[in-house]
């Protein structure tokens, strides 16, 4: 690594192994809630060094194996926690910067999208990008690799959702359907039909409406940048509830 430091792309590859399921995405959200900082150069392009990737690891460790909220693990941090060793990251000997990241040929989700360019990586992409393209049905269904009629249903179970009417044309598809649609066919490779889907999209509803009358107050305020740190927060917390339930659901089979 002449350069010194490795690009979010090349930290991707690095963390693979660890992490399978670590997104683009991902690191920048942690960025955004300041549990990692790494360095931009002056085009903007983040420089993850060393102790920055040593960083990133534990933070995920903390979240995988500890099931610590992002303000606990923040707390951690800032009293001076240790992370992880750097071999643990490592290993014997540092990757190459250029091994090819497990996520460029996976089929469906945020890394797919993302990790066609290591070095995708401005600022103009932190945001989550939900406008940034527009897709009619059949170019969603080519780009998911499905057909139209799988689309079709996923847009009549509300499983995706049109950003725009379209036209003549037909609906109009943003960079989040296209996400959506590709989960959904990687999950119907598993063999859980379209139609089974609905109960993700009714469980997510209805936690929805739960947190919209918690977050009330934050709501009635206007309070956008406190709105969004609460959310995200949540989403957090949600997602790693989820994952301890399923487990223990399917832990007959697991053992």
């Amino acid at each position: 690594m002449s350069r010194g430091y490795r690009s979010i792309g090349e930290v991707m590859s690095l963390l693979a192994e660890e992490h399978p399921d670590l997104t683009i995405s991902k690191i920048r959200f942690l960025e955004s809630q300041g549990l990692i900082a790494p360095q931009r150069t002056p085009s903007g392009y983040r420089k993850f060094f060393d102790t920055d990737v040593e960083q990133l690891n534990w933070v995920l460790v903390q979240q995988r194996d500890h099931y610590l909220p992002l303000k606990e693990i923040k707390r951690r941090l800032a009293a001076g926690a240790a992370s992880e060793p750097l071999e643990r990251v490592f290993g014997d000997s540092a990757a190459e910067p250029d091994t090819p990241s497990l996520f460029t040929a996976r089929p469906s989700g945020e890394a797919a999208e993302d990790s066609g360019d290591p070095d995708a990586d401005t600022d103009a992409g932190d945001a989550p990008p939900t406008g940034a393209m527009s897709l009619g049905a059949a170019e969603l269904a080519r780009a998911s690799g499905t057909d139209a009629d799988y689309i079709e249903e996923l847009l009549r179970l509300g499983i995706i959702a049109a950003a725009a009417a379209g036209g003549d044309a037909g609906p109009v598809f943003d960079h989040e359907a296209l996400l959506t649609a590709r989960t959904a066919a990687a999950l119907a490779a598993h063999g859980v039909p379209a139609r089974s889907l609905r109960m993700f999209k009714n469980a997510a509803d209805r936690e929805a409406g739960v947190y919209e009358q918690v977050l009330a107050a934050l709501i009635a305020r206007g309070d956008a940048t406190r709105l969004r740190a609460e959310i995200a927060e949540i989403v957090e917390l949600t997602e790693s509830l989820h994952r301890l339930l399923l487990r223990r659901a399917l832990r007959p089979h697991l053992d």
